[in-house]
């Protein structure tokens, strides 16, 4: 069965290869065109040298005639008062010459020029070019003329061999035929190598979205089961629900969260998410979020401080809820991995010369090894597979990342000096 990317590769080649094949063959019909002009031209420099020369010497030699045929293919008859010049020729043409020079002769006939005869109207007549059929598919570029002298009449009839375009063009033709054989076969190389990087973002995008999708039904398991588990713990024993009804409505919350998480993702990735933006105060956004989240760290025994500078810190183009969703699930993470009696920081300042404003969300936890930095921001991902908070999903970091980039700015993660963890956020201050 062939896969997409062989399907894509034959059709990539097929129809590059047509496009070549029309620029080859408009380059033959060219070169062909080309080849009768010049042949034609070439049979009009040739009769006009034998003509002239015909009308000055009133005879040819038979040396003459010879060279000049042998060199140029050519059939050259001579009357004078209609009595044939003795000459049999220097060639034997496919068809017969006397054949082939009576055809010539009907055919000036027919235009007035009789060359057994003197000419009427004029003392010099020219036939018009014509083209002359032999017997065996040769053709011949032909004229004649006549002249009258003072002791009658003298005529010249020339035919010159037409060569066919396969035999003239026989190298040319051969050539192309190898380029378009060569160039299919390499079409169809780059093609191969072009289509697998071509779907190579498109392959890992599919690994993601499977990932994402086998990720997201184990999450979802989990508080399923446990509310099914409760829900038929509460038929078998109805007296069990003050119990039983708490764990079904957190239960619920969880999975309402997660649910919230993966729809907000899948809004970033097909780029449908819209922002309010407005000029953002981050002074008056950060200690807001510090007050709101400083119960959070007293009641599990975490200092927050607040760090920020003595002027006033820019203002930033953005949606202020979603900043404050992105800070507070970087201060969430921090406060999950730090331990009681230890400090959770959060700093800003102003990068004048990027014209960036960064904030700093700092913990003393364990840290992040380096192995694990580059798949943090992966969705569900969890460093801690082990851990048993049922509030993280491994979707915090990701849809952190999304808002920053949604915001036109970046985030990172590096080492705290003196031990923990350090993410940066950098926002364009706005104009």
């Amino acid at each position: 069965m062939k896969t997409p990317r062989t399907r894509l590769t034959w059709l990539y080649t097929i129809t590059t290869g047509a496009i070549l094949l029309l620029v080859i063959t408009a380059f033959l019909l060219y070169t062909v065109r080309d080849r009768k002009k010049s042949q034609l031209e070439q049979f009009q420099v040739i009769w006009n040298s034998l003509s002239s020369r015909f009308m000055a010497s009133g005879a040819l030699t038979h040396q003459y005639l010879a060279q000049t045929e042998a060199d140029h293919q050519l059939v050259i008859h001579i009357m004078e008062n209609g009595v044939p010049f003795l000459y049999r020729g220097s060639w034997k043409p496919d068809t017969d010459r006397q054949t082939l020079i009576q055809r010539a002769r009907d055919e000036a006939d027919s235009q007035g020029i009789f060359m057994d005869r003197a000419p009427v109207s004029s003392s010099i007549l020219f036939s018009s070019l014509m083209t002359i059929e032999g017997d065996q598919n040769d053709r011949y570029y032909a004229m004649v003329l006549a002249v009258s002298t003072k002791n009658g009449s003298k005529s010249l009839c020339a035919l010159s061999l037409i060569p066919p375009v396969a035999q003239s063009l026989g190298e040319t033709i051969a050539f192309f035929c190898f380029l378009a054989v060569f160039g299919m076969a390499g079409l169809w190389l780059v093609s191969w190598r072009f289509v697998g990087w071509s779907l190579k973002p498109v392959e890992e995008s599919q690994q993601k979205q499977a990932r994402f999708i086998a990720a997201a039904s184990h999450e979802l398991r989990s508080p399923l089961s446990v509310l099914k588990s409760a829900i038929s713990a509460l038929s078998s024993d109805p007296d069990e629900k003050d119990t039983l009804l708490p764990l079904i409505d957190s239960e619920c919350v969880r999975m309402s969260r997660l649910v919230d998480d993966m729809l907000f993702l899948a809004s970033a990735d097909a780029k449908s998410w819209s922002l309010h933006m407005e000029k953002v105060d981050m002074d008056t956004l950060l200690i807001d979020l510090y007050e709101s989240f400083l119960p959070v760290c007293r009641e599990h025994e975490i200092t927050l401080r607040l760090e920020l500078p003595q002027l006033a810190l820019p203002s930033v183009a953005g949606d202020p809820q979603r900043i404050r969703q992105l800070l507070l699930i970087l201060l969430d993470n921090a406060r999950t991995y730090t331990p009681q009696n230890r400090s959770i920081y959060i700093s800003a300042q102003t990068n004048v010369s990027k014209k960036l404003l960064t904030v700093q969300v700092a913990d003393e936890g364990q840290g992040i090894p380096d192995n694990i930095k580059p798949y943090i921001f992966d969705r569900f991902y969890q460093a801690d597979r082990s851990r048993t908070d049922k509030q993280h999903f491994g979707l915090g970091l990701s849809i952190a990342r999304e808002l920053a980039q949604l915001h036109e700015g970046t985030i990172q993660v590096l080492d705290r000096e003196g031990g923990g963890t350090c993410f940066i956020v950098s926002f364009p201050v706005s104009g």
